[in-house]
């Protein structure tokens, strides 16, 4: 989608309106591109760094830099619009790292230049066209799964005119997001970041309630006409690698009945959040009162004015919590244990109609503002994950900026909380910031200090027929149980049974819950496999989305290869699969979320790291940035392998 807008429906008085509330640091972006006045990215308009999640509007500059700066873009865009052509309208290199610098207000790495051309649409990925050659060798993909990841494998697959089917288990699209009912869902992403770069939507709020996201996933397929390629309520059971056909044989299982489905290429979009995690809590059975998870709410689930007890204190529980909380006779908080909370006053704020006018009208300001939520959400906290080794010599727990962030959550978790000692130690986590998914205030703190609300800071012993009792004795009358326990999400594509090469099952190649993959993408013996949101690709920060895409476009990349040249089959080979993995595994054991006594989901049975990637997304973009055939071992049509 281009970031260009229509010149010929600007209205000058909405033009000047917008401005004045616009955000000055994407002006400044903004103006460069179209005047080529390079002035605007030095002083005296150099603006100032962003603290936390402000959005710094004025960008630090005095009142009259900043009218300059207004008044400079209200001319600009008025001459774009009378036609003036574009001084810089795909800006790249050193150029773009300047431009970059100067809309952040600090120096940023020349690395970051793929990224940033790709992302806010200056050098978009665009896939090569085989769809004549498809036609010709019956080469197809089936991709498992409806979510964003599967969704956006769908659109560049159908820009290469390669022919793919999307099956799906739901009998709607939209993955987790479909499956997120429960009250109170939303993301912890800004929706301006947390989208596809290739099309926008203009988001209601800064942190978009689910059902937005299931709107503006509706809104994808409808615009690039995904839905005959889509099959719902479509579950698959498993897959077997044929050699001679070099074929996946696929059998999926529907309304319908059992399928056998034959492709060329399989990719897997079955996501991290997939399988819930349901505990097994002695007396589960014996509980009387309705029991459900968060992933698997339904409507008949009744906790008006009822005793409801809730497991888990991560980001499903604390909204589950402060949404129903005024609507229930008494809240029972199960929390294990305590995670790190950030304030963020932007969580709960519409966006306002000046902003998407700004989006709509004014060439580039979208492109910049998404840059600068990329900036402020993932670059500035990825730092404070790595363990400084040096650290204790240094007189620090972890590093610097670490124990900095610590100071800083405890004071905000203590002001919160003030004149509530108890709550202020069981909320106090023993582990350093960052161990955990960090998560944003959402009232969550106002919310425990209420009359009708227990905090339990410990776990379950065990249930009876109405009560919960915690592993200290206590016991807590209940009517209703939600489970927000999270997800099996150590044991990658669980149920499905894979069978590469040789006839070895996927699972059992990864001992159930030690997934590995090169790239996250692929594994040796599972020739035209690939594997979206797979081991090791979970972003500690920031939006799954870049890393969706990135993964999107190296897989798309190497399936036009494989059209355009002739190829039958690509298979990971072993040496580059050890190499990366044992790299991931070295810098991954460097982080914050891998020390002793931190617990997580990010870690197997064994006390690997399973899930979260440890490069910084720049670094993961570029190992991404183009499929060496190297790393593969490759069967030409009508040949032997080579």
């Amino acid at each position: 989608m281009s970031h260009l807008a229509d010149p010929s429906v600007i209205n000058v008085e909405e033009l000047r309106d917008a401005l004045a509330a616009a955000n000055v640091p994407c002006l400044i972006g903004v103006l460069y591109q179209l005047t080529g006045d390079s002035k605007w990215l030095d002083e005296p308009y150099r603006i100032a760094p962003t603290l936390g999640f402000e959005d710094l509007d004025d960008g630090g500059l005095p009142a009259e830099r900043a009218t300059e700066v207004r008044e400079a873009a209200f001319a600009a865009v008025q001459d774009w619009a009378a036609g003036t052509p574009i001084a810089h309208r795909c800006p790249d290199g050193e150029e773009l790292v300047k431009l970059m610098s100067a809309v952040m207000g600090e120096p940023i790495s020349e690395k970051y230049t793929a990224l940033a051309g790709e992302q806010l649409g200056f050098s978009p990925f665009v896939p090569a066209d085989v769809s004549e050659r498809c036609t010709q060798t019956g080469f197809s993909v089936v991709v498992v799964g409806a979510g964003f990841s599967g969704l956006a494998a769908a659109v560049h697959l159908k820009r290469a005119g390669i022919p793919f089917r999307v099956l799906e288990r739901n009998d709607h699209i939209g993955g987790t997001w479909y499956e997120a009912r429960y009250p109170g869902a939303r993301v912890d992403v800004p929706n301006n970041l947390y989208s596809y770069s290739f099309f926008h939507h203009d988001w209601r709020e800064n942190f978009a309630q689910a059902d937005e996201i299931r709107q503006y996933i509706d809104r994808v397929v409808a615009h690039f006409d995904l839905g005959p390629h889509i099959e719902t309520g479509v579950v698959v059971e498993g897959a077997e690698w044929d050699a001679e056909a070099c074929e996946w044989v696929i059998t999926t299982n529907s309304a319908a009945g059992t399928e056998t489905v034959r492709t060329a290429a399989l990719i897997t979009a079955a996501g991290l959040h997939n399988t819930p995690n349901i505990p097994n809590f002695p007396g589960l059975s014996e509980f009387s009162g309705q029991v459900v998870h968060s992933a698997r709410w339904t409507p008949d689930v009744d906790y008006r004015g009822k005793r409801v007890a809730v497991i888990g204190a991560g980001a499903s529980a604390m909204q589950v919590v402060c949404k129903i909380v005024d609507d229930v006779e008494h809240m029972t908080v199960v929390q294990p244990e305590p995670h790190w909370i950030t304030p963020n006053e932007q969580y709960f704020r519409e966006q306002p109609a000046s902003r998407h006018w700004l989006f709509r009208h004014v060439p580039f300001y979208r492109a910049w503002f998404r840059f600068r939520l990329y900036w402020v959400y993932t670059e500035r906290n990825f730092p404070a994950l790595r363990v400084d080794p040096k650290a204790a010599e240094k007189g620090k727990q972890i590093s610097s900026l670490n124990d900095a962030y610590r100071r800083h959550f405890t004071a905000y978790l203590r002001a919160q909380l003030d004149g509530r000692d108890d709550l202020i130690e069981k909320c106090t986590p023993s582990y350093p910031p960052f161990g955990k998914r960090l998560l944003m205030d959402n009232g969550w703190f106002a919310t425990l200090r209420k009359p009708n609300v227990t905090l339990v800071a410990e776990g379950v012993d065990h249930l009876t027929e109405n009560t919960l009792v915690s592993t200290s004795g206590d016991e807590h009358e209940i009517d209703v149980l939600i489970l927000c326990t999270g997800f099996q999400q150590q044991r990658y594509l669980y149920p499905m049974e894979l069978r590469g090469r040789d006839g070895i099952e996927l699972r059992d190649s990864w001992s159930d819950d030690n997934a590995r993959a090169y790239l996250g993408l692929s594994a040796p013996q599972f020739p035209n496999l690939f594997f979206l949101f797979g081991p090791n690709t979970n972003p500690p920060g920031g939006s799954w989305l870049t890393i969706a895409e990135a993964q999107v476009r190296y897989v798309v990349d190497l399936l036009t290869r494989m059209v355009r040249d002739d190829i039958a089959a690509v298979e990971c080979r072993p040496e580059p699969f050890e190499d990366y993995n044992t790299e991931v595994d070295a810098n991954n054991n460097a982080m914050v979320y891998a020390i002793d006594g931190v617990q997580n989901y990010y870690r197997n049975s064994a006390g690997r790291v399973v899930t979260n990637s440890p490069w910084a997304v720049p670094d993961y973009f570029a190992l991404t940035s183009e499929p060496n055939l190297a790393d593969y071992t490759v069967v030409h049509r009508g040949t032997e392998k080579s």
